[in-house]
């Protein structure tokens, strides 16, 4: 099925689809920060160690099954893999309630959330092209969606906290069975009005053809593999704020760990401004050269940000930041779907996705030694710096590029 209009109705599905992703995203972002991260720390008393853990274990299973999605979604389409794997999260927040709290237990929830992450992310970025094939559309919906995920950013553990406050870190577990399952309800009553052409044959397939092929037209198709390029280099650079930010706030800043929420909602509030600010850009600059000017955004910010021992400073940078990256998401996914078949969408987004989010793991393993020998300030103004400089590259070639087509 194909349009040469917006589909009627598609507005109406258009708002499913983005509340569904807020729910969702309002229950992920509550269990993970205060449920998993608050209860190890708080009530098991875990080290840093375990705590580096339990991160390294979510990031590995949201990279293994965001994947291995593309391939799930290209086969059955983004309705039904959303639909079963919001199940699936919705019974892990019971199995949380249900389980004596734990280490174990931890390390089993952060797997399942970990991967229903992955494979959610995968799923809901490709359903856009779904819904409708306009450039328009895409940006409309791209832009509301991923403003959704970042007011979830800052509602999430809010939420959670407030349940924390007047009850207990274990019991902030039940959001989950209650926002998957309005998320799930929401999703099935938002059918996907466009089908790829090639579905009967990618069913005949091997799984392990099917997923090499994804990667072979990610890298072969000049718009993608640049835009794969950018993303990786670009959020490489900012794997290590993961193990360095909190020891930023207390060594350099001199602040409490009240901060962390504080800035973090800074950086959310400017995330959310920049998402919603994607569905004002013109169609045209819905390209490469815009994902380049993003980045660098994102790395003045955050050079900004950890470039003095000013909290009031790192505000200001933190909010310049997230305007970067909140719209940097919404430009990704719209250029990806206008420059991608519908038949392989799935597969490539999982490899964009993999990319990413490997990118801002690997750097976990060796920012604490270069914070030892350079300083925590140092490393993470270097990183940012890197950012930047990629940006300033990236966007100087892919002006050329324009220039010379």
């Amino acid at each position: 099925m194909s349009s040469h209009a917006l589909p009627q109705g598609v507005n109406a599905l258009s708002l499913r689809f983005v509340a569904s992703t807020f729910l969702r995203a309002l229950g992920f972002q509550a269990t993970y920060f205060v449920g998993i991260i608050g209860s190890a720390t708080y009530l098991l008393g875990a080290d840093a160690f375990e705590v580096s853990l339990l991160i390294v274990i979510l990031n590995i299973s949201i990279v293994v099954a965001g994947g291995l999605a593309g391939v799930l979604v290209d086969h059955i389409g983004p309705r039904l893999t959303l639909f079963a794997t919001l199940i699936v999260l919705g019974a892990t927040g019971l199995l949380a309630l249900a389980l004596p709290l734990g280490i174990p237990m931890l390390v089993i929830v952060t797997v399942l959330e970990g991967c229903a992450a992955g494979i959610c992310s995968t799923a809901a970025s490709a359903y856009p092209r779904y819904l409708t094939e306009q450039v328009a559309g895409l940006q409309k919906i791209n832009s509301y969606n991923n403003t959704a995920n970042c007011v979830a950013v800052i509602a999430g553990p809010l939420l959670g906290g407030w349940i924390t406050a007047v009850s207990s870190n274990q019991l902030v577990f039940s959001v989950l069975p209650v926002t998957t399952f309005l998320s799930a309800v929401l999703v099935w009553l938002t059918p996907e009005l466009l089908h790829p052409e090639h579905q009967e044959r990618q069913s005949s397939q091997a799984f392990w053809k099917q997923l090499a092929e994804g990667i072979q037209i990610t890298f072969s198709h000049p718009v993608i593999r640049a835009l794969f390029l950018i993303y990786f280099l670009g959020y490489f650079a900012y794997g290590a704020f993961d193990s360095l930010e909190a020891l930023f706030y207390r060594d350099v800043l001199q602040v409490g760990s009240e901060w962390m929420g504080w800035l973090s909602a800074c950086a959310g509030l400017g995330a959310t401004v920049g998402a919603l600010a994607v569905s004002r850009f013109p169609v045209r600059r819905l390209d490469l050269t815009t994902s380049a000017a993003l980045l660098v955004v994102v790395g003045v910010g955050s050079m900004i940000y950890v470039g003095t021992n000013h909290v009031e400073i790192a505000v200001i940078g933190q909010i310049v930041s997230g305007l970067g990256f909140g719209a940097l998401g919404p430009v990704k996914d719209t250029v990806l779907q206008k420059s991608c078949d519908l038949s392989y969408l799935g597969r490539v987004t999982s490899v964009l996705s993999v990319g990413m989010n490997s990118a801002g793991t690997l750097p976990l393993l060796v920012a604490p030694f270069l914070a030892d020998a350079f300083g925590v300030q140092a490393t993470l103004f270097s990183a940012s710096a890197i950012a930047f400089a990629i940006g300033i590259c990236a966007l100087i070639w892919t002006i050329r590029t324009r220039e010379s087509r």
